[in-house]
């Protein structure tokens, strides 16, 4: 491999990890989180939360599991497939304590031919929250459902939802503990559910709190719908008990979640979009080097680059020319060619000037003789004496003549 090809090689892939760089560097919060204003985020929720006295906290599934809730916290959950079962359980055994969650879509279901003991780390697949575009998310029309049939106390009274991106479901738990909001005869969006001292809210999707449908058609001039208030009266039921604290937990992965994949999948695809893109301008950067770098058709075009000699070392190169060649005459040719077109070009003349009008410059701007510059310019050359006392003549003819202008 050329040196040039290495070269090239490192600077591909310097450059690939800078955009890897760039691009996870830039990378913003994950999708229903509360700190992101991005349209499925929950910023403007964790706002109106704030300013209405709760404290808001963000967290991961692992650490809230592990820590103690009960009356006054509302736990919001936007993703619960991302949860172990142990971390499941966990949270719903806070609601059991006071304390009130929020699941952003239903909860998978455990498999009933496995022991319940072990689903901790052996689950049954189950369906991911399937993310939507932030741009669809933030252009699609309301699509207003009304509450029907609600007999959930904190969500009593409320106009209609916006469901345009939640399908009915169908909710589990004991019979006398389960209330419903919003449903049809295929399902329900909100299912409120009695545990122990607390209460469990299950909406059908975590898009339906997300910043984009709070206000869907804000900039048509059309009035919200009852989003906010799915998390907003459950804060009002926990702000009972004394001071709200609400705690959002990220929809990250936790390392032994229920979710786990159904087969093999490409794995590209698991790779973030940010280096995704740097490996795709990686390649195509390489295909445009190794074109450039590849053999081209055609004769090459050999251009002329002279090189200017010090008149220090004009005699030095004559004399190694003499001794390369073994021909003064041809050395005596080479020399007063270069010489009519150093200084045919500095006197306006050309790069080829005839004897006759280069004499007639010399004369006008040199002191030496007619004899001598004509010596000097086509005098026979028949050994290396004769040759040395034309590239002495010739030298000294330019260095004299060397700053005369030619007139524009």
């Amino acid at each position: 491999m050329s040196r040039g090809t290495v070269a090239g090689v490192v600077a591909l892939v310097v450059g690939a990890a800078v955009v890897v760089a760039l691009s996870v560097g830039a990378a913003g919060p994950p999708p229903f989180d509360a700190t992101s204003t991005s349209p499925s985020g929950y910023a403007a929720l964790a706002t109106i939360l704030r300013d209405s006295g709760a404290q808001v906290d963000v967290r991961t599934a692992t650490s809230v599991a592990q820590q103690g809730f009960g009356p006054g916290d509302l736990v919001v959950v936007p993703a619960p497939e991302l949860a172990s079962f142990a971390e499941l359980d966990a949270l719903r055994a806070a609601a059991a304590d006071g304390a009130t969650l929020v699941l952003g879509s239903p909860p998978p279901e455990r498999a009933s031919t496995i022991d319940v003991g072990s689903l901790d780390e052996f689950v049954a697949p189950v369906s991911s929250t399937e993310l939507v575009d932030d741009d669809l998310l933030a252009r699609t029309p309301a699509q207003p459902v009304d509450p029907g049939d609600c007999d959930a106390v904190e969500f009593a009274g409320l106009g209609p939802l916006d469901g345009a991106f939640a399908a009915p479901f169908v909710p589990s738990g004991e019979p006398g503990a389960l209330r419903a909001c919003w449903g049809n005869a295929t399902g329900t969006l909100v299912s409120s559910e009695q545990v122990g001292d607390g209460t469990v809210v299950t909406l059908a999707s975590p898009e339906l709190i997300t910043n984009a449908r709070l206000w869907p058609d804000k900039e048509g001039g059309g009035e919200p719908l009852a989003n906010a208030a799915l998390l907003l009266r459950p804060a009002e039921v926990a702000a009972a008990a004394g001071p709200v604290r609400v705690t959002f937990v990220r929809a990250e992965p936790s390392p032994d979640a229920s979710i786990r994949g159904g087969g093999p999948s490409n794995p590209l695809r698991l790779l973030p979009a940010g280096v995704q893109a740097a490996l795709v301008v990686a390649v195509v950067s390489f295909l445009f080097y190794a074109w450039g770098r590849s053999r081209r058709l055609g004769r090459v075009v050999r251009e002329r680059a002279p090189v200017e000699i010090a008149g220090s070392e004009f005699v030095e190169a004559v004399g190694d020319l003499l001794r390369r060649r073994g021909s003064p005459a041809r050395a005596a040719a080479v020399l007063r060619s270069e010489f009519r077109r150093r200084v045919g070009t500095a006197a306006g003349l050309g790069v080829a000037p005839s004897d006759e009008a280069l004499l007639a410059w010399l004369e006008r701007y040199s002191s030496h003789d007619v004899a001598r510059l004509h010596a000097a310019l086509s005098a026979p050359v028949a050994g290396p004496e004769e040759l040395l006392d034309v590239a002495r003549s010739l030298d000294a003819i330019e260095q004299e003549v060397s700053g005369v202008r030619h007139p524009t």
